[in-house]
């Protein structure tokens, strides 16, 4: 079974790839043995699968072994890419993907742009990394396999969400979340629900957040899967952090270090220590600060990750200034402006900078702390800081003139200036954000009501169309009893038809009493067939008029044979109603259906109930 994983700090998400069959290039089976044990090992030793997979690469090319080299080469960049060679991953990869088009396998192109758009998204190459994504989505769905397009989406959304693109992003985690459940695949969906907890975190919607991101942890909890719950145990602490439920977060941040000291995972062993550090610092306990994120800087050191060498740097820094060790906190933040420096890592050199000047001002350094501070205000650019700027303007006065009082107490009333305006504009912001909930609150009740105006509505018209089928089967009953009765008169007259016939071969015409007797009954029933057309015009009061419409040439006994058939009469019942025998009624259908330009095939009462 062939795997990939791409592992990020803030959402570890593991793309499971389908196993595949050999070609029959007679790849001999100890090689393949040898792919799947790669595969399950590249991502905890790269360097050591390396050699072998160079190994491998050689044999498979002197073969001629198609799947056993788009394997090496796949292996070969998941390889680089654990050892931060980006370059040689993304070369690899290509190196895989042109294999893989020579033999129009769709299945490793897939996997292979997938890759592609991972490392291209570590790269900063947004536009490519999006592009390669959108190729292997296509593929997916044209192959119809769900199950790896979740997979491809969760990394899409989080490529989105990379280059803070949060609406598409959010838009990609869903999807990711309706296919995870179509195909039953819960890791996946606790990653998509993972990166939905980051985007509301980033939206300042703390609450979602840590609703959405507990959902995920009781998935991985569930799968006992480390290195997701790891993950989401760093972003929940990142969240609680930022609503400062300190201890919540703390609690956080050692499971997640548990968990990463049991894989023996380098990177998460140096995250969490790192985190730990930060929240050592703000909460006032230096001296674990200082050890936690001396823990990090080792391993950041050992693996050469520049950031977060940066980064351990500066915590270390604000360690040592909080206990009062100004010169070994300058060694260090010096130590942390070099590399961000070097690595182009101008975030991480701006906050350095102010890290630096403000060790440099409890030294007594006023001029050096103010040119610290200014180039962190210069690196921040628009994202100019207020509060820092306020440090800047206060270390130059105490420079300058330190005796100039009126100067500190006009200073001390901007301050509480700048406090009573922060004051009102978050009593504003919660009279605005209260007027908007009432405003949102009338506008559900208002949606409401209207729901339930609708409701009585439709219910109003399901009784009307109930109470007018009602009239409409009650009429068609009326109009089949008038059929029947017609019936029973033309039955009626054929028996007196005969009587007579009797009367005069037998008896004479002293008998004909006795027919008169019959006739002056069917004078009583002579109006039925008006009747009859009365209540079936009733019923649908424009057939006749659509009928003679569309066939101008159809007499009154055609229109009768087509009421009659349309009530789906049987050929007795149509013959005893127009006083014909069965043979006439199979005659009238056919000049009927000769009028109505009927081919043979063509059902006649079907026309009729089309018109």
């Amino acid at each position: 079974m062939k795997r990939c994983v791409t592992q990020t700090l803030l959402a570890p998400f593991l793309i499971a790839l389908l196993s595949t069959e050999a070609r029959g290039q007679g790849d001999p089976i100890s090689v393949e043995e040898r792919v799947d044990n790669l595969w399950e090992r590249v991502y905890e030793a790269p360097d050591s699968v390396l050699r072998a997979v160079r190994s491998l690469l050689e044999e498979s090319r002197k073969k001629n072994a198609y799947r056993a080299n788009v394997n090496a080469l796949q292996l070969m960049g998941e390889c680089h890419y654990g050892l931060l060679n980006l370059d040689s991953c993304t070369h690899y990869f290509e190196l895989a993907l042109i294999e893989a088009e020579r033999e129009d396998d769709l299945r490793e192109m897939a996997h292979v742009h997938t890759s592609l758009g991972g490392v291209l998204s570590e790269q900063g190459e947004r536009d490519r990394s999006l592009a390669e994504f959108d190729k292997a989505v296509e593929i997916w769905i044209t192959l119809g396999d769900t199950k790896q397009l979740c997979g491809t989406e969760v990394r899409l959304a989080g490529t989105y969400d990379r280059f803070d693109l949060d609406d598409k992003a959010m838009e990609y985690f869903k999807n990711a979340l309706e296919h995870c459940g179509a195909v039953g695949d819960s890791v996946f969906m606790a990653h998509a629900l993972n990166g939905i907890g980051i985007l509301h975190k980033k939206q300042l919607d703390h609450d979602k957040a840590l609703e959405v991101l507990e959902h995920a942890r009781s998935i991985y909890a569930r799968f006992d899967d480390r290195h997701g719950s790891a993950g989401v145990l760093n972003n929940l602490g990142v969240v609680y952090k930022s609503l400062g439920r300190y201890e919540e977060a703390r609690a956080c941040y050692v499971e997640g270090l548990r968990l990463m000291e049991q894989m023996g995972s380098e990177r998460g062993i140096m995250s969490f220590n790192q985190n730990l550090g930060i929240l050592e610092n703000l909460e006032g306990r230096p001296d674990k600060g200082l050890e936690h994120c001396s823990r990090s800087l080792v391993i950041a050191n050992a693996i050469g990750l520049a950031a977060t060498q940066s980064e351990a740097l500066n915590e270390i820094a604000k360690s040592l200034h909080l206990l009062e060790r100004p010169q070994a906190a300058l060694d260090s933040v010096d130590k942390a402006i070099a590399i961000a420096a070097r690595a182009s890592l101008l975030d991480k050199e701006q906050q350095a900078w102010s890290t630096r000047g403000e060790v440099l001002e409890a030294l007594g350094r006023h001029p050096e702390a103010i040119a610290s501070l200014r180039t962190h205000v210069q690196l921040r650019d628009s994202l100019f800081s207020l509060e820092k700027a306020a440090a800047v303007d206060r270390l130059q006065v105490m420079y300058e003139t330190e005796q100039r009082e009126a100067t500190i107490a006009r200073l001390e009333e901007q301050a509480h200036y700048q406090q009573a305006r922060k004051r009102w504009l978050r009593i504003g912001i919660i009279a605005l954000a209260a007027a908007a909930i009432i405003i949102v609150l009338s506008l559900l009740q208002r949606r409401r009501r209207e729901r339930q105006l609708h409701a009585a509505q439709l219910g109003l018209q399901q009784a009307e169309r109930q109470r007018l089928q009602e009239q409409l089967d009650h009429k068609r009953r009326e109009l089949t009893e008038k059929a029947l009765h017609l019936a029973q008169k033309n039955e009626l007259m054929r028996g007196l038809e005969q009587d007579i016939k009797m009367i005069k071969d037998q008896h004479g015409h002293e008998a004909l009493d006795a027919v008169a007797n019959k006739l002056r009954f069917d004078k009583q029933i002579d109006r039925d067939w008006e009747q009859f057309t009365m209540a079936f015009t009733e019923m649908d009061r424009e057939f006749f008029e659509r009928l003679t419409a569309r066939h101008p040439t159809l007499n009154t006994n055609d229109l009768r044979l087509c009421a009659l058939l349309t009530m789906k009469l049987g050929n007795k019942e149509v013959a005893a109603i127009l006083n014909v025998s069965d043979e006439g009624v199979k005659k009238a259908r056919y000049r009927l259906r000769k009028k109505l330009e009927l081919a043979t095939e063509d059902d006649l009462e079907g026309y009729l109930a089309t018109c």
